[in-house]
């Protein structure tokens, strides 16, 4: 498949052999013009990974479908008729964090109509309740004037402001003697306060600093994944390599998985219809359930071992990959939350 326009002179810019077709038979380098349209360099990018010919869609359903089979053919070296996995891996990773960075938030864009209503319903209460103090003469105009406007200058404090100056100065201090480690905490959630950072906003920066973490954190993350796979089989049948394939295979299914659930709950925030938003609940359940059982059935497959050795294996590596995931997510979290 030709990426660009060929060249009239057969002598190749690489190598200086004669070129016959498109490629040059010495050196395997494209005769193309050197110079292409600017949307070459994008054009080019994606058939790199897509590929026309089809091998980039196979690539995916076999992935898919077919549980450890990738893996299998990758190491037995059938490699030409699918995607590198490290390029797999990449592009579907940046794929997946940047149409999960730039997806429009529903919670975002209706907050403010929430608390708008939230905020009159209060008004309404502390109004009736005047009214009601008032007319049994307990209290006077001067007196509901006051009350009002120290509602109206509380009314839209956020939940992140309900603790006073005062009180977070006696929580830090506290902190600092009783737990020194989480005082940074504490001093950085009355840094926020000061700044007047509402508990949306600072779910949102925090999810906003996470989506950028998280792929560097898995990237960093596999090569402990291959290892503790390298641990629970024949070192002598299977190295190091070889698991490191499995690894780049699985994350790139578990990515993918993770982009189709987060289109499909966004797709459920914007339909306020209950049943399809049931469904597609269903459809995000049933995908976290296959990523499990997918895990079983592909270290079946490629590893050629019992089902029971097999489950037993496959149970141990979960369990200790989701103890150690569970405390690198906190410290995402807490990063993130610090460096906001």
């Amino acid at each position: 498949m030709s990426h660009g326009k060929l060249r009239e002179d057969h002598n190749c810019q690489n190598c200086g052999h004669y070129v016959e077709e498109h490629y040059c038979t010495h050196c395997g380098q494209e005769n193309v013009e050197t110079r292409q349209p600017f949307h070459f360099l994008f054009t080019h990018f994606i058939e790199d990974f897509v590929h026309y010919d089809g091998s980039f869609w196979q690539t995916i359903k076999k992935l898919f479908l077919k549980p450890g089979e990738l893996t299998k053919e990758y190491l037995s070296g059938k490699r030409n008729s699918s995607v590198n996995p490290v390029k797999m891996y990449i592009f579907v990773s940046f794929v997946t964090f940047f149409l999960i960075s730039i997806f429009p938030s529903k919670n975002h864009d209706s907050k403010p109509d929430v608390e708008t209503t939230a905020t009159f319903e209060k008004e309404k209460a502390v109004n009736a309740i005047l009214d009601t103090l008032k007319n049994k003469g307990l209290t006077s105009e001067e007196q509901d004037a006051k009350i009002k406007t120290e509602f109206n200058k509380n009314k839209t404090i956020s939940s992140l402001d309900e603790l006073n100056d005062e009180t977070l100065v006696t929580v830090e201090t506290e902190v600092g003697k009783e737990a020194p480690v989480l005082k940074p905490i504490v001093t950085k959630y009355r840094e926020l306060k000061d700044n007047n950072i509402s508990n949306a906003q600072l779910n949102e920066a925090i999810v906003e600093k996470t989506l950028h973490i998280i792929p560097k954190v898995l990237f960093v993350y596999m090569p402990l994944f291959a290892f503790l796979l390298w641990l629970f089989y024949n070192k002598k049948t299977w190295w190091y390599f070889d698991h490191g394939i499995f690894t780049l295979h699985y994350f790139t299914v578990i990515l993918l998985s993770i982009l189709v659930i987060f289109l499909l709950k966004s797709l459920a925030n914007f339909i306020d219809v209950n049943a399809i938003s049931s469904v597609i609940i269903l459809i995000n359940i049933l995908i976290v359930l296959y990523i499990i059982v997918y895990f079983f059935i592909a270290l079946y497959k490629l590893y050629h071992q019992g089902l029971i050795k097999s489950a037993v294996k496959g149970i141990l590596l979960i369990s200790i990959n989701t103890f150690i995931f569970f405390f690198i997510v906190i410290a995402i979290l807490i990063y993130s939350y610090m460096h906001i």
